[in-house]
């Protein structure tokens, strides 16, 4: 219930912020908060030994202050997500509905290759509708979806990737996953941006058999670099998270030795602590086949 008393809690938090909003939070929980692509009001109250009220303002504080964003009830990441936003396609935004209906609470997470037109070379053949969401959701979003006749698949594995194509609808694979980094909102729900959806695809094509041509991948990423819809310090946490961190790193060396337009892109400060070892390695690599 909105009261007078209510009022004048928030009117005081907003001026006291106003008038110091720099001083308003401990510099110990600013850096820590810096420090970490995701964190939520119990990782700070456990830290800190606060309570989570006193943990919430202050990260509620943050927010106003532009240092963090919420992406969900209670978690935040540090920074601003900016870039590109990749637009569900119709039939992706009307299975991302049909969810919402169901289930108005939920936070989950959509996507397509659809998603990838503007930056393909050449025309993106069969679709394929991917969804995150929690454990505990993941079977009655199946269950409801296929409820209004798509064929969905849950936890698919390497022989779905493989098949999909033969379906004779665009199939929906439900993922068991609740990664909130590299994700903006859109419309109710959360759909990521381009660096994470580039990093899947190389994940799923490398992990799980799917059929991707590696060439057409090389080409929607210097679209992407080209339409200035990338973040390379964002692709290589992501891909950090993802278990794939070494060979998106090796790729954007490579990159750089090319002397080609993408590869000058690539700003200096991307491989910083990284193009030491990757130099060594090469060195290496010639050394132990001088012999041949």
């Amino acid at each position: 219930m909105y009261t007078f008393g209510n009022k004048l809690y928030i009117l005081t938090i907003i001026y006291l912020i106003a008038m110091c909003p720099e001083s308003s939070v401990p510099p110990k929980i600013v850096e820590y908060v810096k420090n970490k692509d995701v964190v939520s009001i119990r990782d700070i109250s456990q830290a800190f030994s606060l309570t989570e009220i006193t943990a919430k303002n202050y990260l509620s504080r943050l927010a106003i202050m532009g240092e963090i964003r919420s992406i969900g009830r209670g978690l935040y990441q540090a920074g601003r997500v900016e870039g590109v936003i990749m637009r569900p396609p119709p039939m992706l935004a009307k299975v991302a509905e049909e969810i919402r209906g169901v289930f108005p609470m939920a936070e989950f997470t959509v996507w397509s290759l659809q998603m990838f037109s503007d930056y393909s070379h050449y025309m993106i053949g069969k679709d394929l509708m991917f969804v995150e969401t929690s454990k505990m959701l993941s079977a009655s979003m199946r269950d409801a979806l296929i409820s209004k006749g798509y064929r969905v698949v849950l936890r698919p594995e390497k022989r779905d990737f493989q098949e999909f194509a033969f379906y004779p609808q665009v199939p929906v694979f439900i993922f068991e996953r609740k990664e909130f980094y590299g994700l903006t909102e859109f419309e109710g729900y959360f759909v990521p941006v381009p660096e994470r959806v580039w990093a899947d695809i190389y994940y799923y094509s490398t992990r799980k058999g799917f059929v991707f041509d590696s060439f057409e991948l090389g080409l929607i990423f210097a679209a992407m670099v080209d339409r200035g819809g990338i973040n390379f310090d964002r692709l290589l946490r992501y891909s950090a998270r993802r278990g794939i961190f070494r060979e998106v790193l090796i790729f954007l060396y490579e990159l750089t030795k090319t002397n080609s337009k993408v590869g000058k892109s690539i700003a200096e400060h991307v491989l910083l602590g990284r193009r030491r070892t990757l130099s060594t390695i090469a060195s290496m690599v010639e050394g132990a086949t001088r012999r041949d």
